[in-house]
């Protein structure tokens, strides 16, 4: 039987889905873009912004502004130079960890929330492309907050804000 013998009802059924799905396709768009970082972010969930400055005075105001607003500095991997032993020659990339106490012990406290020990601490890379810009890179926290449950989602909001703080703090100092 073609479409056009069968039932009317299943011809609209398919009609209202094939006009349903480019409007469905729409909103998802405009609900990324709503959430999308207003930076240079290749990716949604990711945040970038450029540094006015060259990669080590960067990397010194960020660790700064890390002290003054009380998170600790565990290690920086600095993954040019890990890559250069293996034989791969790579702008300078440095993946930052820093932590809040107050936030790590907020979620790893609770057997519910600690399934989130993997993303702890928080990374900002901080890298410097071809063309010699400088970037600072990290999560977008809100877009991230947004999947989890709520004791987590308050964290990640949280933890977030302060962390763009910081990095504010960084790029206002640094122009």
């Amino acid at each position: 039987m073609t479409l056009a013998a069968r039932p009317t009802n299943l011809r609209g059924l398919v009609l209202a889905l094939l006009l349903a799905f480019p409007l469905l396709a729409l909103g998802a768009l405009q609900g990324m873009a709503q959430t999308a970082p207003a930076s240079g972010s290749p990716h949604p969930m990711f945040l970038e912004d450029t540094s006015p400055a060259n990669l080590p005075r960067t990397v010194e105001v960020f660790m700064e502004e890390v002290r003054a607003g009380g998170w600790s500095h565990l290690t920086t991997h600095n993954m040019a130079g890990i890559l250069s032993t293996r034989g791969f020659t790579l702008d300078p990339v440095l993946i930052i960890e820093v932590c809040s106490g107050q936030y790590s012990a907020a979620l790893l406290a609770n057997d519910e929330t600690r399934f989130v020990a993997s993303m702890i601490p928080c990374r900002v890379a901080i890298y410097q492309t071809s063309d010699d810009r400088v970037i600072i890179s990290r999560m977008n926290a809100p877009m991230m907050a947004e999947m989890m449950p709520p004791a987590v989602a308050e964290v990640i909001a949280a933890s977030g804000a302060e962390m763009e703080a910081i990095i504010q703090k960084t790029l206002a100092r640094l122009k």
